[in-house]
C-alpha cells in the first residue's frame, strides 16, 4: 500500500468497487425515473408519475440520506436508518398503491 494511501472498511480496491456500484445505481435510478416522469409529460397517467417518486425515494433518495446523515455527528446512527428506511417504505408503499390501483 501506498504511503498516502488509506482506508476505512477493506482494501482500497473493494472501497472503489463499493463506491462507483453506488454511484451507478443513483445514475441508473435517476434514469428511471427521468424516464418515466417524460412518460408522464407526453400522455401517461399519474401513475406513472407516483411509480417514479416511488423509485427515486426506494433508490436515490436513500443512498443520498446515508451519504449526507454519515457527516452530521448530532444525529445518531438508529436515527439514520430510521430515516433512510421511512424513505424506502414511502417508496414502496407509492409503488404498491400504483400497482393496486390498476387491477
Amino acid at each position: 500500500m501506498g504511503r498516502f494511501t488509506s482506508t476505512v472498511g477493506g482494501a482500497p480496491e473493494l472501497v472503489a468497487l463499493v463506491f462507483a456500484s453506488l454511484v451507478l445505481a443513483t445514475v441508473l435510478s435517476i434514469y428511471l425515473a427521468v424516464r418515466l416522469y417524460r412518460g408522464y409529460r407526453t400522455g401517461g397517467g399519474r401513475g406513472m408519475l407516483l411509480l417514479g417518486i416511488g423509485l427515486v425515494l426506494l433508490t436515490t433518495v436513500p443512498m443520498v440520506l446515508r451519504l449526507v446523515l454519515s457527516n452530521v455527528p448530532a444525529i445518531e446512527t438508529a436515527w439514520q436508518e430510521t430515516i433512510v428506511a421511512a424513505s424506502q417504505l414511502l417508496g414502496l408503499l407509492l409503488i404498491l398503491g400504483v400497482i393496486h390501483g390498476r387491477r
